[in-house]
């Protein structure tokens, strides 16, 4: 188990048995499997989908899942000085003795921190180095509709929705013979391996028969063929964990999360996620009241939040937060509802709804002619409107989300940003660099360059300085080079693998942070592999084959 946490910041990131965790009798198991999220674990505690792997795993006879996440740097300092090796929460055991471990992609620059929680938990970091007695690493999320980049360091990718695939991979690797006793046979001092030589290989083509399921490995030499990725076609009837865990700590979304909605009715061109979670799908009124009350009585969480990738185009969201109001008005629960789109925010839709000290916009681009180049079709009027309307009704402040760098920005469009921020009291803005990530509509665009992208931030914040002096207006600006490589990682190919090995050996850890993200190591990374990053960030032909067109979004 974890050892002396007296040294640690947070010891309850690593301690287990908080309320309505799973902990199964290890030896009772046919198949164990530990999912890891690749950040520490405020932030993968937060993630719905980890929510729902853990459920659906754990409700199913023989299967036994626990949780990891990414030890922060004390804790890793810890483990490496003590010689110990990162465990499972629930019971303390090596990533090394589970059959599967399972990885949430939800960003590129967690990508090192695979690498890192495989080599912390005494897994050989590349697939082509694992023999029978290691576990099957699998992976799955938004990234991996790009799995070239980490194809080195995955077994098997999961593409598209998992509710249904993991049910169907478990149920297919409990069908070969169990390798926990050769595994731990083999990591004895000096004894020799005593698998049974070729299961591995056997697990991996039955694995690749579902549907979905892309192996790294059987395309080496070919090109793959098309992978169709996975969804759950009725929202209602498909599982969602009802007593989710109650940490001991505070972590990011520390609250009750439902999802109501999956897709986007919104086709905007940048965007990567309502093309990845396309078609739209509603879960219906009774079946979300049903969670809430189920989850209530479960945690004693006094906050439901309402998820999705568009949730107040919900368009039963009147007669639920009604029916909300109505059920949990006596019992202080409140209703909280993440970013909003502008056309479908309506303050009066409910009392029940939780009025937090902001409300989140995201109008992406200054201007009307390029929000409409965008598909995002949103007037500044309207937002103008809004924003005051949420601020009358109780919200403290309003935050806007853009993007620069944009196809077709011109300077025009920066100082529409500050004309429109101007015009709106207690704004909270956040200024991100535009990615052309894959399966987006832009996903042939360019990405601007460091420079280009330094000069429009400097054009921003020198104007927005004046500005801000005169009203309240506060600006937060995304790491410009952390997103130049998490654009390269994006968008690129299965040479990237050697670049983020070297990344990790020269120490990046944690690199979605900003105190620790090191543009320096990977600046240098690309030059020792001979990669130029802006092969990755050029505009692409049409006809160009781009690493990811195998995957059917």
């Amino acid at each position: 188990m974890f050892g002396d946490l007296s040294g640690v910041l947070k010891p309850g990131r690593y301690i287990d048995s908080e309320w309505n965790a799973v902990r199964k009798e290890w030896d009772g198991a046919s198949l164990k499997v530990a999912l890891c999220f690749p950040d520490i674990y405020e932030i993968g505690m937060s993630h719905l989908g980890m929510r729902i792997l853990y459920g659906v795993l754990n409700n199913e006879e023989g299967v036994l899942c626990e949780r990891v996440f990414t030890p922060w740097t004390d804790m890793e300092q810890n483990l490496r000085t003590r010689g110990e090796p990162l465990v499972s929460l629930e019971n303390k055991k090596p990533l090394r003795d589970f059959d599967i471990i399972g990885f949430s992609l939800q960003y590129e620059m967690g990508y090192a921190d695979v690498l890192n929680m495989l080599e912390l938990g005494g897994v050989p970091i590349l697939s082509k180095e694992r023999g029978d007695s290691d576990p099957i690493v699998i992976a799955g999320g938004p990234c991996a509709f790009n799995p070239e980049p980490m194809a080195d360091f995955i077994d098997a990718f999961v593409i598209g929705e998992a509710e249904e695939a993991i049910l169907e991979i478990a149920r297919a690797a409990q069908g070969f013979p169990r390798r926990s006793l050769s595994r731990a046979k083999s990591r004895g001092s000096g004894q020799a391996r005593l698998e049974t030589q070729g299961e591995r290989d056997k697990v991996l083509k039955e694995l690749s028969k579902i549907e979905g399921i892309y192996i790294p490995a059987f395309t080496l030499n070919l090109s793959p063929f098309a992978i169709k990725k996975r969804i759950i076609r009725d929202l209602s009837k498909s599982y969602f964990p009802t007593s989710p865990i109650v940490p001991y700590i505070q972590i990011v979304h520390d609250r009750i999360s439902i999802e109501i909605m999956r897709g986007c009715p919104h086709q905007c061109r940048f965007c990567q996620a309502c093309r990845i979670f396309h078609p739209l799908r509603l879960r219906s009124v009774d079946k979300i009241l049903e969670i809430a009350e189920e989850s209530v009585k479960n945690t004693g969480y006094d906050e439901i939040s309402l998820l999705s990738l568009s949730t107040g185009d919900y368009p039963f969201m009147e007669e639920l937060s009604g029916k909300l109001e109505e059920r949990f008005k006596d019992k202080g629960v409140r209703v909280s509802l993440p970013s909003l789109r502008v056309k479908s925010f309506d303050s009066h839709k409910g009392k029940v709804v939780m009025k937090r000290a902001g409300l989140t916009f995201a109008p992406e681009a200054g201007s009307e002619r390029l929000r409409q180049a965008l598909n995002k079709k949103i007037s500044n009027e309207e937002i103008i409107n809004q924003s005051a309307l949420a601020l009358r009704s109780g919200w403290k402040k309003v935050k806007l989300y853009f993007m620069i760098g944009l196809p077709g920005e011109t300077d025009e469009d920066l100082k529409a940003i500050i004309d429109l921020a101007s015009q709106i009291k207690n704004v909270s803005l956040s200024i991100s660099p535009f990615i052309p990530k894959p399966h987006s509509g832009f996903e042939n665009e360019k990405m601007s360059g460091l420079e280009e992208l330094e000069n429009k931030k400097e054009y921003l914040r020198s104007r927005l300085r004046t500005l801000g002096s005169r009203r309240y207006i506060k600006v937060d600006y995304h790491d410009i080079r952390m997103s130049r490589v998490e654009a390269v990682l994006s968008r690129g190919d299965r040479k990237l693998g050697s670049v983020i090995y070297l990344a990790w050996q020269k120490g990046a850890r944690l690199q979605s942070w900003k105190d620790y993200f090191d543009y320096g190591i990977w600046d240098k990374c690309f030059e020792e592999r001979g990669i130029q990053p802006d092969d990755y960030l050029g505009k692409a032909d049409k006809k160009d084959s781009l690493p990811w067109n195998f995957i059917e979004a």
